[in-house]
């Protein structure tokens, strides 16, 4: 027995039978895409709901978190502030004072014969009274201490130099204390 099929159609049957069997193949491939297209987006629908709630939990606990920092931060933020405000009038204070060992530099610098330093005191400005230098020592001579005392004046940095007229009381080896204003 022949087991062999033969095709008895004419040529454009033929042709048109493979046509539509490739349209029903392709038919069916798209209704099958379709099917595992829906079911996986109904599979992926539980996930999303769940993303979705957990989203919307955390922005509310963001937002809860915000409202309760801003609240304790502010008045936290506004001390800090006003400190930072404080230190930066200060800062800017200092930076216009010359530095102690620039004017004690200048006060070393004063030619001072037959005068011997003992000591220097300084005190700092404050918002009524300018800086101040207490220079202690002894002088040789009265020209000495007056050229000494004239010396100092003379120097730009220096509003006055206060002498007590009792520091003129002896002719030779004065103890003397002179009390140095700063100009501001």
């Amino acid at each position: 027995m022949h087991t062999e099929l033969t095709n008895l159609l004419p040529y454009e049957r033929q042709h048109a039978l493979v046509r539509e069997y490739f349209l029903r193949l392709g038919v069916v491939i798209v209704v099958l895409l379709t099917a595992i297209t829906c079911v996986a987006a109904l599979l992926l629908l539980p996930t999303y709901v769940l993303l979705s709630a957990s989203s919307n939990a955390k922005e509310m606990r963001l937002a809860s978190m915000k409202s309760t920092l801003s609240a304790a931060d502010e008045a936290a933020l506004s001390t800090h502030l006003t400190a930072l405000s404080n230190n930066m009038s200060i800062l800017t204070t200092i930076a216009r004072i010359p530095s102690v060992s620039t004017i004690i530099r200048t006060m070393l610098a004063v030619s001072r014969p037959g005068i011997k330093l003992s000591s220097l005191g300084y005190k700092a400005a404050t918002p009524k009274s300018p800086s101040t230098i207490v220079i202690t020592g002894t002088s040789a001579t009265r020209d000495a201490l007056r050229n000494y005392q004239l010396a100092l004046e003379g120097v730009p940095s220096i509003q006055s130099a206060n002498l007590p007229i009792s520091a003129y009381a002896k002719d030779t080896d004065i103890a003397f204390v002179v009390t140095v204003t700063l100009a501001p």
